[in-house]
């Protein structure tokens, strides 16, 4: 029978007005979905910038505080000379060859600003004065380093900034300064920082308080105000000059609609910034509207009122997923609730959420593991142990029990380095802090401070004789030849230990260890000194401090002879 259509009839015309109510409240109802769910993206979105920024400036602060502390180190090596040390100043810098790769140069100024020694070109020494330069005078003032303002040098014409360490004689009289260079274009610097940008056109930016430009994928605009170029400053960016922290939509600089996010950083007055555009972070819901307009308008077609209740049904997963959106955010579901095996657009749309999420969740773990693990040795760096001698200390003080810290360094490792090679002591040091972690009790924490040094917290030492054995053991896994260039080699070490108990400092202990230390390096390396703090339990201060004796190695000797 031939299809007659007529649009004559109530049923046809019923038919058209329920088609085009149900298309009408189909569209709403999909546009409407979509708007909420695209909001939700754009809080989770923010959120994900606000913590991936959060663990970037954690991860400059940590950069920028192990630069300060390796010019201490060299503060304190040249202080123990007396400010004269052998060769002279020049060639105190060039020993330290190591510098160079924390540094684009490093220079040594006199108390009036003259340059005495730089790393770069030694042909000038003597023939600059810094005197007036806004990072001496500051450091003067403050007596203490500082962070400089970002400017362009007067020796090699690059935008750099200059990390200041004064040196003080016994009277507090200045009479050197040390300073070290950082190149703002130096991939060094800001290359782990380039990777974290979001999507593919995502960027991370960088300004001081004051609105110079530190770091951005366009170069040219490195040391320019962001108020004295054309346009002036965005809404965005002056906010976050005025103390603004967090997650704001705007426009950059260029006219892109972009999620802009702002964090300042702990040790300077920098702001770290992240640019996310609208268009690449909300490409999944983007996609989405013309695929679930052209979907209820199919379905609307086939059928009023069947046609209706098949659209309601088809957006119940939406609904769901904007649910699930809801509930991310207030933290009262995971982000697995976003992994579906579904097929369809909705499938394609929470596989995208989840997809994020895994992102942010994978960046703030490798973040956090940068800042906290040595990246050379994989065991704990200074500031993991910092925070875990310090809850060590709190919990020998809450049961008045004892705390053991181990100071050791590696034998004449200047003269490995020298006569092997930086790769070859790079896997000295890897194999050592391999033995090491291996050599103490499963309770204990072991974390390499800088260089060569090490250290070893010992918790609850329980009587007289076990610190003389732990240090022991620590002596004694050098006594496998290590393996560096394809070489076997014999390594020693010497260890200075505090024992006390949770009344004494951290740096209390540092100190008392680091003088151990000393003492052990002064009986001829190759054995542990122990000292006792003022603050041990009684059973601790009952300790006898027994003497190790060395070890002779030929090999040892000949690297002695060598350093």
């Amino acid at each position: 029978m031939p299809f007659n259509l007529n649009p004559a009839t109530l049923k046809f015309r019923l038919t058209v007005l329920l088609i085009g109510l149900v298309l009408l409240a189909t569209s709403v109802l999909t546009f409407v979905s979509l708007y909420l769910a695209e909001r939700q993206m754009r809080d989770v979105i923010g959120s994900q910038q606000v913590a991936l920024l959060s663990s970037a400036a954690a991860y400059i602060d940590a950069d920028l505080e192990a630069r300060q502390t390796l010019l201490k180190t060299l503060r304190e090596e040249l202080g123990r000379t007396d400010g004269k040390p052998s060769g002279g100043m020049q060639t105190f810098l060039e020993a330290h060859a190591g510098l160079r790769e924390e540094f684009f140069n490093v220079l040594v100024l006199d108390s009036s600003g003259a340059m005495l020694a730089n790393m770069n070109d030694r042909r000038i020494n003597d023939k600059v004065n810094f005197g007036k330069r806004a990072y001496f005078t500051d450091t003067v003032a403050a007596r203490e380093g500082v962070i400089s303002r970002p400017f362009k040098s007067a020796l090699s014409g690059k935008p750099v900034i200059l990390i200041t360490e004064p040196v003080y004689d016994a009277d507090g009289k200045l009479i050197f300064m040390l300073g070290g260079a950082i190149d703002l274009q130096r991939p060094r610097f800001f290359g782990q920082l380039a990777s974290l940008g979001s999507g593919a056109t995502g960027y991370l930016f960088m300004l001081t308080g004051d609105g110079t430009v530190i770091h951005h994928p366009d170069k040219g605009r490195i040391l320019q105000r962001v108020q004295d170029e054309p346009g002036g400053v965005t809404p965005a960016t002056r906010a976050a000059l005025d103390g603004f922290e967090g997650w704001v939509e705007g426009p950059t600089k260029s006219g892109v609609r972009a999620l802009i996010t702002y964090k300042r950083l702990r040790k300077t007055d920098w702001i770290v910034g992240a640019v996310y555009p609208v268009a690449e972070a909300f490409t999944p819901l983007i996609r989405m509207r013309p695929t679930a307009l052209l979907a209820s308008v199919a379905v609307a077609a086939l059928a009023g009122l069947a046609g209706w209740l098949a659209i309601l049904r088809l957006l119940r997963p939406l609904g769901a997923l904007r649910r699930h959106v809801a509930g991310n955010a207030d933290g009262s579901e995971n982000i697995d609730v976003f992994n579906v095996r579904r097929r369809d657009e909705f499938g394609e749309l929470s596989r995208a959420f989840f997809t994020l999420s895994q992102q942010r969740r994978e960046a703030e773990v490798k973040l956090e593991a940068q800042a906290r693990t040595d990246i050379l040795t994989g065991i704990d760096n200074r500031r993991m142990f910092e925070e875990t001698f310090t809850a060590a200390l709190a919990r020998a003080a809450r049961a008045n029990s004892s705390v053991a810290l181990a100071y050791l360094d590696i034998d004449h490792f200047k003269a490995i380095n020298d006569t092997y090679g930086h790769k070859a002591g790079d896997q000295v040091l890897v194999e050592f802090a391999k033995r090491l972690r291996a050599a103490v009790r499963s309770t204990d924490s072991v974390a390499r401070l800088a260089g060569d040094e090490f250290v070893a917290i010992f918790e609850g030492v329980s009587n007289d004789a076990e610190p003389a054995i732990l240090a022991g053991k620590i002596l004694d896994i050098a006594r496998t030849p290590f393996v560096a260039a394809g070489k076997p080699l014999q390594v020693t070490t010497s260890v200075g230990m505090a024992i006390g108990g949770g009344g004494a400092s951290m740096e209390d202990y540092l100190a008392l260890s680091d003088e151990a230390l000393y003492a052990a390096k002064d009986g001829g390396r190759n054995r542990f000194a122990l000292r006792l703090l003022d603050s041990a339990p009684p059973s601790v201060a009952r300790m006898r401090v027994p003497v190790r004796p060395p070890i002779p190695d030929a090999i040892t000797d000949a690297l002695r002879d060598a350093e």
